[in-house]
């Protein structure tokens, strides 16, 4: 059977890495966003999965909505549509008529199946939707600072870090916890989620103990200028941060001050060869004064909202 994982744009790597580790089978790219693959054990990429949106199964792909093919669906149903080009409810009204004329039953309240149709790109695809409920979503996340990010690109960025259970990861803006949150829910290795503010630490700390990790995660309120004083020279391999970035109520003078703060600091406490991974929607100031070895450079995106990732090296 044949399914599609949608995952956020700019991290499909990491989720047909995944997806490979969890399944052990290889999937494809088929356009931005969406990995197909091929699976008798759906159900446990379902459960595992921390980088991967949504999944549904893929039942035909199609270049007009007049070539959809209804199948006998044995329940009821309604249709949920994706689309880059036409108004979602038009295509679930179109699609739903070709599906109740070929006999299913609808149910807008309480479906049996969830027809699942994306129009993306110029490409058509129809199937079933196997996880109604986000996969991005946490349940531990009930206190969300509004400049946090996605989950599954919190995840995405801890891979990128090279992150594991022998290696040191530090989160210095961390907010509201989620990358910390998430890098141990893939390894149990030394994590640090640091803060300045007292009702982030706060949000962190209910977060961690939802996540189940709360024992494991090490909770500091520092500001950033003692943050040599927290960890010894060369220990840490891995830094992940949503870090600050110019806009209209934090001038560039304010932020230069914060960069050249962090940038002193993770000279001392980065290992060599130790990898940084910042994420913000605008980073040209960060490239412009970073010093590090820059190794690689990406946009994430979820729905609307881009993001820009630096990775450097020391």
């Amino acid at each position: 059977m044949k399914f599609i994982a949608i995952c956020a744009k700019g991290m499909e790597d990491i989720t047909q890495l995944e997806i490979e580790e969890i399944l052990k089978v290889k999937s494809k790219i088929l356009i931005q966003g969406r990995i197909v693959f091929e699976t008798k054990n759906v159900s446990k990429l379902i459960e595992k999965s921390q980088g991967i949106i949504k999944i549904y199964e893929l039942v035909q792909e199609c270049k007009s909505l007049d070539e959809v093919e209804a199948f006998d669906l044995k329940g009821t149903f309604r249709v949920s549509a994706v689309s880059d080009s036409l108004r979602s409810v038009d295509i679930e009204k179109k699609v739903g008529e070709i599906f109740f004329k070929f006999g299913n039953k609808v149910d807008l309240k309480t479906p049996e199946k969830i027809i699942f149709v994306e129009m993306i790109e110029g490409r058509i695809f129809i199937g079933v939707d196997l996880t109604p409920t986000l996969l991005s979503k946490r349940e531990y996340r009930i206190r969300i600072h509004n400049q946090s990010i996605n989950a599954c690109i919190a995840y995405g960025l801890v891979r990128l870090s090279g992150y594991d259970a022998k290696k040191i990861l530090v989160d210095s803006f961390a907010k509201d916890g989620v990358i910390a949150i998430e890098a141990l829910k893939f390894k149990k290795g030394k994590v640090y989620a640091v803060d300045e503010l007292f009702n982030n630490v706060k949000s962190i700390e209910v977060n961690a103990k939802l996540a189940g990790v709360r024992k494991e995660l090490n909770v500091s309120r520092i500001e950033a200028e003692w943050l040599d004083t927290k960890f010894q020279e060369n220990e840490i391999q891995c830094f992940v941060s949503v870090v600050p970035y110019v806009t209209r109520n934090t001038p560039e003078k304010e932020i230069k001050k914060i960069y050249d703060e962090l940038f002193y600091h993770l000279e001392f406490i980065m290992k060599k060869k130790g990898r940084m991974v910042f994420i913000a929607p605008e980073l040209s100031l960060l490239k412009e004064m970073c010093k590090f070895n820059l190794v690689e450079e990406r946009k994430v995106a979820t729905s609307n909202l881009i993001y820009e990732v630096l990775i450097y090296e020391k």
